[in-house]
């Protein structure tokens, strides 16, 4: 039985396709061109292969938005990303071919460098989308992130139960596990998916370390707020992992789609300056 397909095999490789044509006609266009002052970006072929990559970049800026009109008609949203990735891959030979390679310290070239972080970045997006999402799901285990949320909150206060008859020193510890201990914070902190100050990793270090004798109910009521802390700690870095991948993910985007906007705009200038003083 075939599995289901990714975007990137949609419809056969449907715009795999499109764009290897596509760069297969630009490459006979420009190599077998024969016009009055050789190859440049202000010959026909060199306006025709411009126009044909300024399209395509403002078309795939429209992906944001089609992503988002869920009462949209037409291809599919897996379509839609399949022709973002790969008519997207051909800007990085169309843009030569229409400068004929013609490249200096200008904002010409600056658009079109800005151009490639944005295709080279997009490729870093298509391996995170297609590894992070599944490393998400086996991290949680059929377990949403709101859940194991309550699941901290319900651990914490059974261990306020759990120390209640014991000594301060272990409401003390459980203080600790419950104010000190953090989900998230700066994007550094996400991604790094471990706190070294863990209120909670003190506490069970605390707890397990304890030279305090106890006897009777008082021992069995210890051993279940270790059992509680431990529990709560493994939670708590099942959590941060999964924070871990979607700060991932938002520091693609926040490299990605900025990008994408000032590429946007220098291709703007890029025109209004050929032309102005054409």
């Amino acid at each position: 039985m075939i599995g289901p397909r990714t975007f990137l095999e949609y419809r056969n490789y449907r715009y795999l396709k499109i764009a290897l044509g596509l760069l297969g006609l630009s490459l006979i266009a420009f190599f077998f061109s024969d016009e009055p002052g050789g190859r440049s970006g202000s010959t026909w072929v060199g306006y025709g292969l411009g126009a044909i990559s300024a399209g395509i970049i403002y078309w795939l800026m429209w992906l944001g938005i089609r992503k988002r009109d869920y009462a949209s008609t037409g291809a599919p949203l897996r379509g839609w990303v399949s022709a973002h990735v790969y008519l997207g891959s051909t800007l990085l030979l169309l843009v030569p071919l229409h400068s004929a390679f013609e490249f200096g310290w200008n904002i010409h070239s600056l658009a079109y460098w800005m151009m490639c972080l944005v295709v080279f970045s997009g490729m870093l997006g298509v391996g995170l989308y297609a590894l992070v999402p599944t490393s998400m799901t086996r991290n949680r285990n059929n377990i949403t992130l709101d859940a194991m949320l309550e699941r901290i909150a319900e651990i914490d206060m059974e261990c306020q139960l759990a120390a209640g008859g014991l000594p301060d020193y272990y409401a003390l510890a459980v203080v600790t596990s419950i104010e000190e201990t953090h989900i998230g914070g700066t994007l550094r902190d996400q991604l790094s998916g471990w706190d070294d100050a863990c209120g909670t990793s003190r506490a069970l270090k605390k707890l397990r370390t304890s030279d305090i004798e106890l006897t009777g109910d008082a021992k069995t009521q210890e051993r279940k707020l270790v059992e509680l802390i431990a529990r709560k700690e493994l939670l708590l870095k099942q959590i941060r992992r999964d924070v871990r991948s979607k700060g991932m993910l938002d520091l693609w985007l926040i490299v990605h789609v900025p990008a994408a906007f000032a590429t946007c705009a220098g291709v703007g200038i890029h025109v209004f300056v050929v032309f102005w003083y054409h």
